[in-house]
């Protein structure tokens, strides 16, 4: 099972290869692979999760992004109808994320500040 944090589920889908660092991305394109080909059970998480394994804002599991993340992620929970701790195949969530956020044009709603918003809008759906 991989832990995962719900805004991630919108990160993976406008997902291009672009990040913090080499290792930053490295480690994404392997967790995307991982989910991709096994279509595990993801445990939802409001917490460093496998992607903020090489996050520069990750410092001994602490994320010092603070408040905003933990934001990302309860908006999504609360617009998928979904709850931290929750189990759920990959592809299940990755359909909700797709249907309650990226096909109903909210994912501004969702991230509002993040610094690659603009990034993720050009590239909306290009993984899903």
């Amino acid at each position: 099972m991989i832990e995962l944090r719900p805004h991630h589920g919108m990160c993976i889908g406008q997902f291009v290869g672009k990040g913090y660092s080499k290792d930053f991305v490295d480690n994404m394109k392997y967790i995307i692979g991982k989910l991709e080909s096994d279509n595990p059970y993801i445990k939802l998480v409001c917490h460093t999760d496998a992607i903020c394994v090489r996050c520069p804002h990750n410092i001994d599991g602490i994320c010092h992004s603070g408040q905003k993340v933990l934001y990302f992620d309860e908006t999504c929970l609360r617009l998928c109808g979904l709850h931290e701790d929750e189990i759920i195949r990959w592809f299940d969530f990755k359909n909700i994320v797709k249907e309650m956020v990226l096909e109903k044009d909210i994912l501004k709603e969702v991230c509002i500040n993040c610094s690659w918003i603009e990034l993720c809008i050009k590239n909306i759906g290009c993984n899903y």
